[in-house]
């Protein structure tokens, strides 16, 4: 017993000693880079993204620049280096979270952290709104100290009973959709119902029609097949009565000593009913 202990033990221990790994320790560089980025992302990125989703504040909307001009006045502005696309996207998701979560009353720069991710550093956030907290994100290029934008979210914090309402509301919604649906579907089946009865009456009239053209048909061809037997009957008559006229006209030349039937004509012949 003591042995399989000693042996579950080890066991154990091998695998927690293969789950932890070296911790990376950042390089002087690194760090400098990190500080730098947790810098521009505190005060120039936030500021660049909240006020121009504000347009009131820069006086100018956004959404009548072009993607160059917002990336040059931006840059001109907050010193920000990033794509047009990329900072409308940013502005849009600014706009929504502040919708939720109420304007942003202070930044926690203090508590900023930053992890290195290959080419990127992310930055996390915590901002103070004036309705709850948020969470903003904000992906820098690591290549340089003047870090360029890559990405920003604003994402508002939910408390637990709120994300299970916000469930179970999309939950209801969903099912009564559903539900909605096949009351439409089977009232929609149900109004079909004279029109189906309609589309059964116009089918049995085409059949009803096709099928009289096949009886015509099989109708003439009964008729012909009837002529057809009915000629070959009477030829076969007219050759049955040659035939018996042939033996009577012998039987009569015979009778009369000779061999001619020549001297006589058989007219008809009849048969009589003996008594």
């Amino acid at each position: 017993m003591n042995k399989i202990k000693i042996v579950l033990l080890s066991a154990v221990l091998a695998l927690t000693l293969c789950a932890c790994g070296p911790i990376h320790q950042p390089s002087d560089s690194e760090q400098k880079r990190v500080d730098k980025a947790i810098e521009i992302a505190t005060t120039r990125v936030i500021d660049a993204l909240n006020d121009f989703a504000h347009p009131d504040t820069v006086g100018m909307n956004y959404k009548d620049m072009t993607y160059n001009e917002l990336a040059v006045n931006v840059q001109n502005m907050y010193a920000v280096d990033a794509d047009g696309y990329v900072l409308t996207t940013a502005i849009e998701s600014f706009e929504r979270g502040i919708k939720e979560a109420g304007e942003i009353v202070r930044v926690n720069a203090d508590t900023a952290t930053a992890t290195i991710d290959g080419n990127e550093i992310i930055v996390d956030v915590e901002v103070a709104c004036e309705i709850r907290y948020a969470d903003l994100q904000i992906i820098l290029r690591n290549d340089n100290y003047d870090h360029t934008v890559l990405g920003a979210a604003f994402n508002t914090r939910y408390t637990l009973a709120e994300k299970m309402s916000k469930a179970a509301l999309n939950t209801l919604i969903g099912m009564g959709t559903v539900f909605f649906m096949l009351i439409v579907i089977a009232i929609l089946i149900g109004q079909l119902g004279p029109f189906t009865r309609f589309i059964e009456k116009v089918s049995a009239g085409i059949k009803k029609f096709f099928a009289s053209f096949k009886n015509k048909s099989d109708k003439t061809e009964e008729g012909i097949d009837k002529a057809v037997e009915q000629i070959v009957k009477n030829e076969t008559a007219e050759n049955a009565d040659a035939e018996l006229v042939a033996v009577i006209a012998a039987a009569v030349a015979a009778y009369e000593g000779t061999t001619d039937t020549s001297g006589f004509v058989v007219r008809s012949i009849r048969k009589i009913k003996r008594q």
